[in-house]
């Protein structure tokens, strides 16, 4: 059992446009200004990680949930969802949050490191919990009887 993968689709663009909307907002807060472009290192740099954060959130990330994570998360869907989040997480502090460490220091003045952290769990707790929210119930593995067999005939 598993969610439909098309579904999943649409439900990490939804949790991907909501996690993004949390990220500003909440670096907007913590930095007592807006961001702006200049802060996201220029327009240039902007648009090719926006489009690749939406193809992640949207396609790669919600297909490897479905196809791989689903089926080992204990929970209701959206308690699924959450734990994905959590795992995105961890991934992040132990993969991505490394590299990025000295390009955040001079970006925001967000200063804190317990509060970054605490940040992405909280936004990534958004993505994973509105996609398995959102990517709902499980349905059955097609059987690979033949149609008559599964009818009954």
């Amino acid at each position: 059992m598993r969610p439909h993968p098309g579904r999943a689709i649409v439900a990490g663009f939804a949790a991907t446009t909501a996690m993004t909307l949390a990220l500003y907002v909440l670096v907007s807060v913590l930095a007592g200004r807006p961001l702006d472009s200049a802060m996201l290192g220029g327009a240039v740099a902007w648009m090719p990680a926006m489009v690749l954060q939406f193809v992640n959130g949207s396609i790669t990330l919600p297909l490897i949930y479905v196809y791989l994570v689903f089926r080992f998360l204990p929970g209701e869907p959206w308690i699924k969802g959450a734990l994905w989040g959590v795992i995105l997480w961890c991934l992040a502090e132990i993969l991505v949050m490394p590299l990025m460490q000295d390009a955040l220091s001079g970006v925001t003045s967000i200063g804190a490191t317990a509060t970054l952290i605490f940040g992405l769990l909280l936004v990534l707790l958004v993505y994973g919990t509105l996609l398995g929210w959102l990517a709902g119930n499980e349905r059955p593995l097609p059987s690979r009887l033949p149609e008559a067999e599964r009818l009954g005939a």
